[in-house]
């Protein structure tokens, strides 16, 4: 009788001594943390779309949100879209467990300003096969005056010639983006934490006849 009092006690003991030990430690909550998720789309005619894409706070995370892209990686010769990453990088506030909302544009033609020194050049690329056809015709007009008109029409012809060589003809229509459909990537990152990060995917589906200029 006296050993199933002593065992008794000791079960009892060990109880309360479990219990002490748990309030003692504190459970430890989850950290707070970031989701985004985008939504896939179709480039349209125009060669501009938005990538929508939803923030979440888990955990009760407060602060603000950086939101970037990264274009894909392609292989030479296909002409991809592009992010438009120009500016200050675009931060969305975020509450306690709460969502927002935004967008990220994806173009056909990158937003770049040409140097102001290639502008003001008469003789660029593009314009000097012009001056040079320019040249040439004001030559054949003048040897026209001095010698024969047929040996004017030669001197003409022979510099159509190298004009064309220069790459000046109206065959062919403007370049387009290569169809298929392109995976993006979008990070968020906490502006605060720096190392708080999540990322997502959205894939832009791009038809043929997207016009483009860009060599990418």
């Amino acid at each position: 009788m006296m050993r199933n009092k002593t065992l008794t006690c000791l079960v009892v003991f060990s109880a309360l001594a479990s219990g002490l030990c748990a309030a003692q430690i504190p459970a430890i909550a989850p950290s707070p943390s970031i989701t985004i998720s985008a939504s896939n789309v179709t480039m349209p005619s125009s060669g501009s779309v938005a990538i929508p894409f939803t923030l979440t706070s888990v955990n009760g995370f407060v602060g603000s949100v950086a939101v970037d892209c990264i274009a894909p990686t392609e292989p030479a010769g296909v002409k991809a879209p592009f992010c438009v990453n120009a500016g200050p990088v675009r931060a969305f506030p975020l509450t306690a467990d709460e969502t927002t909302t935004g967008n990220y544009a994806i173009v056909a033609i990158p937003l770049l300003t040409e140097p102001a020194a290639r502008s003001a050049n008469p003789f660029k690329h593009d314009q000097g096969a012009s001056w040079a056809l320019a040249g040439v015709l004001i030559l054949g007009l003048g040897l026209q005056r001095k010698r024969t008109r047929r040996f004017a029409r030669v001197l003409v012809a022979i510099g159509g010639i190298g004009l064309t060589g220069l790459g000046i003809s109206g065959c062919g229509g403007p370049p387009t983006l290569t169809p298929g459909a392109y995976v993006f990537t979008l990070n968020a990152t906490s502006v605060t934490t720096p190392t708080l990060t999540a990322s997502t995917t959205a894939t832009v589906t791009v038809p043929a006849g997207i016009v483009t200029n860009s060599s990418n």
